[in-house]
């Protein structure tokens, strides 16, 4: 199938545990900066390979990023394939997995500056730039994204000028855990998650009572 007639499609993963307001402001960025993509696959994992963290529940995480879906004005969908898989996830398994699937899409790749850095060391890293149209890298921490000296003769990567929001998953996790494990879950301060986290996900952490030590 060609290019022309194929339908772009985003793949965006992450452990979203919980998805934030971090997340939203990369896919509005990536929505207006590349309007041709139609969608934007959602793909929580249950194993980076690359880290060691313990993860929510696949079940939360999924209603999590259900809640966030149904606030954000934007075409994503989210897929559970990676949730399902039994060990490390793998970005290449993935990748081949969804073209499998739909085979009416070409694909393209989100990504972290911090996931850029270490790219190069990803399992079968020049096969995911086989497989993908391009690897779009949003910004974390800096204005100025520092190349990758190992990846510069590749020309797959688009760098995004997405808002820099001083939030992260691990950070939310710290803050819920940090409180006091002993209070009750509706009494989180609001405010101290304002711009973070959205409401609703913040009230589904307290009903269901995750992150506590």
């Amino acid at each position: 199938m060609s290019e022309e007639s194929s339908i772009l499609t985003g793949i965006f993963g992450g452990s979203f545990d919980p998805p934030h307001e971090g997340h939203s402001g990369i896919l509005k960025s990536f929505f207006k900066e590349v309007p041709e993509c139609k969608e934007v696959f959602l793909i929580p994992n249950r194993q980076n390979p690359l880290k060691g963290e313990k993860l929510s529940p696949s079940p939360d995480i999924f209603e999590m990023l259900n809640l966030f879906a149904s606030e954000l004005d934007a075409p994503i969908r989210i897929l559970d394939l990676e949730l399902k898989r039994k060990g490390p996830s793998y970005t290449i398994q993935t990748v081949k997995e969804l073209k499998n699937l739909y085979s009416d899409r070409e694909f393209v790749l989100l990504i972290g500056e911090d996931n850029y850095a270490n790219f190069h060391e990803w399992n079968d890293w020049g096969g995911i730039l086989n497989e993908v149209r391009n690897v779009f890298v949003f910004r974390r921490f800096s204005e100025i994204i520092p190349i990758n000296p190992n990846l510069l003769a590749r020309t797959e990567f688009r760098f995004l000028k997405n808002p820099l929001i001083p939030v992260s998953s691990t950070d939310l996790r710290n803050s819920f855990s940090e409180m006091d494990s002993g209070s009750d879950a509706s009494e989180y301060p609001v405010s101290q998650f304002q711009n973070r986290i959205s409401e609703s996900i913040l009230d589904y952490i307290q009903k269901n009572g995750l992150y506590r030590k």
